[in-house]
Order: C-alpha cells, then structure tokens, then sequence
C-alpha cells in the first residue's frame, strides 16, 4: 500500500480538477487541491451580503484532516487507520510513470558523426 505525501498532491494539483474531502474540523467540506494549497470555501458576510469566500489552507496544515482525495470521479486515497492510502488505480499510475522514466534514463545513445579536426603543429623558432 502506498501512502500519499504532500508532494502527491502537489503533483494531482498540476493535472487539475482534484479534490478533497474534510473532516469534522471543517464540517465535511470538499475543498479544491490547487498548486499553492488547498482552497477551503466559507461562508461570509461581504458587503452586507452572504457569499462563499474559498480560503488557502496550507498542505501542511490540512493533510491530517483529509479524509478522501479524488481526482474528476476517480478515487485517488482515503483514510484508512490514520493514514492516507492511495487507491490501486493511482498505485498503478505511479508505477506506469516509474517504467516510462526509466525507459527513458536507460536509452543507448544514438551514434554521432564526430568530426576530428586536424592541429597543425606550431614550428617552435629558437633563438
């Protein structure tokens, strides 16, 4: 089982379009995962007037309170026992990204025409 970092979700914020469920802390709120941090949306008076207002919490400051993670309709990780287990569909993501860069840092490298160019010798003058 793999357990999710904060560097995971920095990474689903990239692609866009993910997801996190909150605890109790928060009331059960889905907040967006985004590149600086997790937009948590509260109600608030603005001008007189209700609107939700999305405040950024820190990755740092809302990970333990995360209770699911999810990517579109996708489940990336939930909570299991404390941590933050990703879901098979992510682990095997992963491991497709792992391959590809591997492929790609063992590659022979490709043959090359090397030009050698000639030094022609300097006579030396002696005096």
């Amino acid at each position: 089982m793999y357990e999710i970092k904060i560097s995971d979700l920095r990474s689903l914020a990239r692609f866009g379009n993910a997801t996190v469920k909150l605890d109790q802390q928060f009331n059960y709120t889905i907040a967006e995962i985004k590149r600086d941090g997790i937009y948590v949306p509260h109600q608030a008076i603005v001008a007189k007037r209700f609107a939700e207002v999305k405040v950024r919490e820190s990755f740092a400051s809302v990970f333990k309170n995360i209770q699911t993670v999810k990517q579109g309709k996708v489940l990336i990780a939930e909570r299991r026992d404390g941590k933050l287990v990703a879901s098979f569909q992510y682990e095997r993501k992963l491991k497709e990204q792992q391959s590809k860069e591997r492929k790609v840092t063992h590659k022979k490298p490709s043959k090359e025409i090397i030009r050698v160019t000639k030094v022609k010798k300097s006579k030396q003058v002696k005096k």
